[in-house]
């Protein structure tokens, strides 16, 4: 019996997967994102995962995506709840990286001292613009991501927010609370990341995210809901802020 309960658990999981949908970033500039959480954009794949003591899927855009036997098993070795629904990335940027290896907390920096300078506007800098090229690039991406995939290329999989714990929908639950929650319930491994975050204070991490080769930072309310397949109006992205000697173009391409 406690057989069958599993897997009833599990398709109903499954059912709630292949509905969910990412929600878009808004058109507000980040500095209008109250009590912002920043993180960075890790560039692949965005998916769900269904997840219950004994099994493990992934799904995106309603379909399940088929991964190597040791990313499902690392999730399942990682996890500890009943039955949760985790969204994340699949990407080979957090393999090339310590980020998100060890259980994240926020951090607050004394902002650092800056030299006023004159900034020449950038259409690119534009809230909506800038939600609009994400969009883009994402789904220009993800084709490239899942063929390779396909193809036996290792991939990540990152947790960025926890969206259904236990029978009970965490949608309207505050952003930094879900954070919490998924930090109890997923034990980062080599191949399971969560993803780190800090206050929008912490302006040395941000410009040492860029400089590790993160192209966009989100930007996300710590009151914050979940809006699934709609755009959240406490969520923006922009690049990361220059450093001491100007823009970093990145360590390497990202996918």
């Amino acid at each position: 019996m406690v057989t069958i309960r599993a897997v009833d658990d599990h398709e109903a999981l499954l059912e709630l997967a292949a509905a969910w949908r990412p929600q878009r970033p808004g058109r507000r500039p980040v500095r209008e994102i109250a009590d912002a959480l920043v993180e960075p954009d890790w560039a692949g794949a965005r998916v769900v995962a269904a997840l219950t003591p004994t099994r493990a899927a992934l799904v995106h855009e309603g379909q399940r995506v088929d991964v190597p036997g040791d990313l499902l098993q690392a999730l399942l070795d990682g996890f500890s709840a009943t039955g949760a629904l985790v969204e994340g990335c699949l990407t080979t940027q957090a393999l090339r990286s310590g980020e998100g290896a060890a259980a994240p907390s926020v951090q607050v920096e004394r902002p650092p001292i800056l030299v006023p300078r004159f900034v020449r506007p950038n259409v690119e800098d534009d809230p909506y613009v800038r939600a609009r090229d994400h969009e883009s690039r994402v789904q220009t991406m993800e084709p490239a991501v899942l063929d390779a995939l396909e193809h036996g290329e290792r991939h990540a999989f990152v947790a960025t927010d926890l969206l259904w714990l236990d029978d009970v929908p965490l949608d309207d639950v505050p952003l930094l609370e879900r954070k919490r929650l998924l930090e109890a319930v997923l034990e980062p491994s080599f191949l399971v990341r969560i993803s780190p975050y800090v206050r929008a204070s912490a302006q040395l991490t941000l410009v040492t995210w860029g400089n590790l080769g993160f192209r966009e930072l989100h930007y996300r309310g710590a009151n914050s809901g979940y809006t699934a397949g709609r755009e959240n109006s406490d969520h923006a992205v922009t690049r990361p802020p220059d450093g001491p000697g100007g823009r970093s173009t990145g360590a390497a391409p990202l996918r």
